[in-house]
């Protein structure tokens, strides 16, 4: 990654949000800080799981051509704010929350549980980040912003 997509783009972002998800998975994976799992947490697991992948594949799907990583929207992107997006701003960080959440359940990971609430709190100061671009660049964002929730429906 060059230096100017690191900065300009917010390229550092994208690299720390994969290296804590890199460390979810090998939470799950190493058997060690593990708890004993019931049926509550695999049931949990699931759900999670599958809502991640309900909000990730809108999420993607809506925003078609304007998906990026990086929290500078695209030089030619346009405001998305139609389908998943008219429920939460933030679907694809959902989505990503809740897959981890359900994965470090499903693998009864201690480590990958509280891994994810590290990565909750990239997410929340990424996204920060990200709507400063989109306020600077959309000017219809902020009202947008103030009628629909960041990352959980009608909650945050």
């Amino acid at each position: 990654m060059s230096s100017d997509i690191q900065t300009s783009r917010g390229g550092w972002w994208v690299v720390g949000q994969f290296i804590i998800l890199a460390m979810i998975v090998t939470a799950g994976i190493i058997r060690e800080g593990h708890y004993t799992g019931g049926l509550l947490s695999t049931v949990v697991g699931a759900v999670l799981c599958l809502v991640a992948v309900g909000f990730g594949w809108r999420g993607f799907v809506t925003l078609g051509n304007n998906l990026t990583a990086f929290p500078k929207p695209l030089d030619d992107g346009q405001l998305v704010i139609t389908g998943v997006y008219a429920i939460v701003r933030h679907p694809i960080y959902t989505a990503v929350l809740c897959g981890s959440a359900g994965y470090a359940l499903l693998t009864t990971s201690w480590v990958g549980l509280v891994l994810t609430g590290v990565l909750g709190v990239w997410f929340e100061f990424k996204s920060r980040r990200e709507e400063r671009f989109l306020r600077e660049r959309f000017p219809t964002y902020a009202a947008y912003a103030q009628t629909v929730k960041k990352f959980l429906p009608r909650i945050y």
